[in-house]
């Protein structure tokens, strides 16, 4: 995507890729390519193009060995486990390509095509409930944003699992909050004992 985009702009990648990593991890996706421009000078009329870059890439993306594990040894436990992923639908089909995901999982939905702006609105978890023949109150969701993940999934039935990668105050709708992927079949295992609900 930075290479892209640097072929399109002639600014170096590295500076590109830095830059969108630290904007998309203190405040989503959300302006990132309005802000790319008002940090580099570049014309805010090159937001649609960036988009359409965005839009039309091929991620070179590689699922890390650590998740594709915790992923394997959930459903060896006997889990049901889907995606629900917000963004542009071919985007995140192109990424789910790329990670080569759908093995590991029950179902991938994309919440975008449930809602025009995908979660939190409940009809995206009603969705993969529904492709995964679970119940929502028999339901864990693990998610990272806490609007769009936990109040998402708390307001539709689910008990979300906040995943977090540095200590913060936990959001009010969350279950758990774990730091890091690492804690979460433990964690996910209390939920159910104490909750009676079955990981989505």
């Amino acid at each position: 995507m930075s290479q892209a985009i640097a072929a399109e702009t002639g600014m170096p990648a590295r500076v590109i890729f830095r830059f969108l990593v630290r904007r998309f991890r203190d405040h989503g996706r959300e302006g990132l390519f309005q802000a790319l421009c008002r940090a580099f000078a570049l014309p805010s009329g090159d937001v649609p193009r960036l988009v359409e870059i965005l839009r039309t890439h091929r991620p070179r993306l590689r699922l890390p060995r650590r998740s594709r594990d915790l992923l394997v040894g959930l459903r060896a436990s006997g889990h049901r486990l889907g995606v629900l992923t917000n963004g542009l639908p071919a985007t995140q089909r192109a990424k789910v390509a790329a990670l080569q995901l759908e093995p590991f999982v029950d179902a991938v939905v994309y919440a975008q095509e449930h809602a025009p702006d995908g979660k939190p609105a409940r009809v995206c978890f009603t969705a993969v409930l529904g492709r995964l023949g679970v119940e929502a109150a028999r339901a864990v969701f693990v998610g990272d944003h806490p609007e769009k993940d936990i109040a998402g999934a708390a307001a539709a039935g689910l008990h979300p699992i906040h995943v977090v990668h540095r200590r913060i105050d936990p959001p009010a709708d969350a279950t758990a909050v774990v730091v890091g992927l690492a804690a979460v079949p433990a964690r996910v295992a209390h939920v159910l004992e104490t909750r009676h609900a079955a990981p989505c």
